[in-house]
């Protein structure tokens, strides 16, 4: 028997530690890279948002659901309690990137999941005055203001982008229903802060058409099942501005769209469903961020129909399955923000 290195079974075939090397190599792929390191703050990715914003919009959501049930909310406004610092504390986390070089701001813009975690921000923002208008309502003023702001910047720049042609982060995706037609969210916490009817009736309409401006561009790759596997949970997107509209055009008196919207809403639902497996093909990723607010939006528009059966129904059973995963979604995703890897794989900028 020939020497080796005493560990292998069959010293004579593997030819000692050289032989346990060279198999190791050839039957063990290297690990992935580590994510370079840099200051604490400095790469915070946008991609964070988007999580968050699923889980007030699921906060939210709840908060409906205990009228509709007759439900005890103080567990409800404990976790949106919760939810809030969480926000803030991602809120002033990328704040501090911007102040310590405020162009990295504009380089994020310029990727696909920049410009969807920032159009979050803004819009999470939003839906954070709603959460906090019972309480504090001057603050929740103050964030309404700064997130309709935010998204106007983003809409603005976006636009003169596409328009001019120099737009580098690709084909257009559901995403920009996010950058255009995201000042829908701010129809409820601006009928909460007691805005002027008229204006939050308009905002209504502006969405409306906004919504279906995007949905002619980007709906076919849903349709047809052209999406690249990476974006595909991008499609359900789709579903938050019906959703939405449907229910701010209860809240501004216009009840014949309010039931129009909901029935789109449904019809979107019902596809997407189908296409589930097409959209998870290519494993989890921060765009799976997408299946956690459009779904929670969805919940509150059934749960605005709380007088008819069909939609209560619906709308608490979905609320139920949402609670089951997307917490779990923004645990994986705000993980991965953790480890360094939510940066690097969405190529974050560096301030």
């Amino acid at each position: 028997m020939k020497a080796g290195c005493g560990e292998c079974a069959d010293l004579p075939r593997c030819g000692g530690a050289r032989g346990v090397a060279e198999m190791g190599m050839s039957h063990f792929p290297p690990p992935p890279p580590l994510p370079p390191k840099v200051a604490l703050f400095h790469r915070v990715p946008p991609a964070v948002f988007p999580p968050v914003f699923g889980l007030l919009g699921l906060g939210v959501a709840w908060r409906q659901a205990v009228g509709v049930f007759g439900l005890n909310g103080a567990a409800v406004e404990a976790a949106l309690g919760a939810i809030t610092l969480l926000f803030a504390y991602c809120a002033v986390a990328y704040g501090a990137k911007a102040v310590f070089r405020p162009g990295a701001v504009a380089e994020d813009l310029r990727t696909l999941p920049g410009r969807t975690g920032l159009s979050a921000m803004a819009l999470a923002a939003m839906l954070q005055a709603l959460v906090l208008s019972p309480y504090l309502p001057g603050v929740a003023t103050g964030l309404l203001v700064l997130g309709v702001a935010g998204l106007l910047t983003i809409a603005v720049v976006v636009l003169k982008g596409r328009v001019a042609g120099t737009d580098p982060s690709g084909p257009p995706t559901p995403a920009m229903h996010l950058v255009f037609v995201g000042f829908i969210v701010a129809v409820a916490p601006g009928a909460a802060l007691a805005v002027a009817l008229p204006v939050l009736a308009w905002v209504v309409w502006y969405a409306a058409l906004a919504a279906l401006a995007v949905a002619f561009w980007t709906f076919g790759g849903l349709l047809r099942g052209t999406a690249p596997p990476p974006l595909r949970p991008l499609q359900t997107i789709h579903l938050a501005p019906p959703a939405l509209i449907s229910s701010g055009a209860l809240l501004t008196g216009q009840p014949f769209l309010s039931g129009v919207a909901l029935a789109v809403a449904c019809a979107i639902a019902a596809i997407l469903l189908v296409r589930l497996r097409w959209m998870i093909e290519a494993g989890f990723s921060g765009f799976w961020s997408a299946f956690t607010f459009p779904v929670a939006a969805f919940v509150g528009a059934l749960l605005s129909y709380a007088n008819w059966d069909p939609a209560r129904v619906a709308g608490g059973l979905l609320l139920i399955a949402a609670s089951l995963y997307v917490p779990v979604i923004a645990y994986k995703v705000l993980k991965l923000w953790a480890t360094g890897m939510l940066a690097a794989k969405t190529n974050a900028s560096i301030a």
